[in-house]
């Protein structure tokens, strides 16, 4: 069996599971946009995030972004 871990992208605390009833994570991911249906254009995209990112809170969210901000490329 796999196991897989989920931790916060900022502050790395686990968010696999939880001992209350219910709790939550934030996740911020590439989704796929369906196309419309009829003709469309045919190009390459690449997904703007190399991989997912999860968050325990919008705090952590807000520094991840911040720090990612600073060596973004342009």
């Amino acid at each position: 069996m796999q196991k897989t871990e989920v931790v916060c992208d900022a502050c790395g605390r686990d968010l696999t599971t939880t001992s209350n009833c219910e709790d939550w994570r934030i996740a911020l991911i590439n989704q796929s946009i369906p196309p419309m249906p009829g003709i469309v254009t045919s190009m390459m995209i690449y997904p703007k995030l190399e991989s997912d990112f999860h968050f325990c809170c919008w705090k952590c969210l807000k520094k991840w972004f911040e720090d990612e901000s600073k060596y973004e490329r342009v």
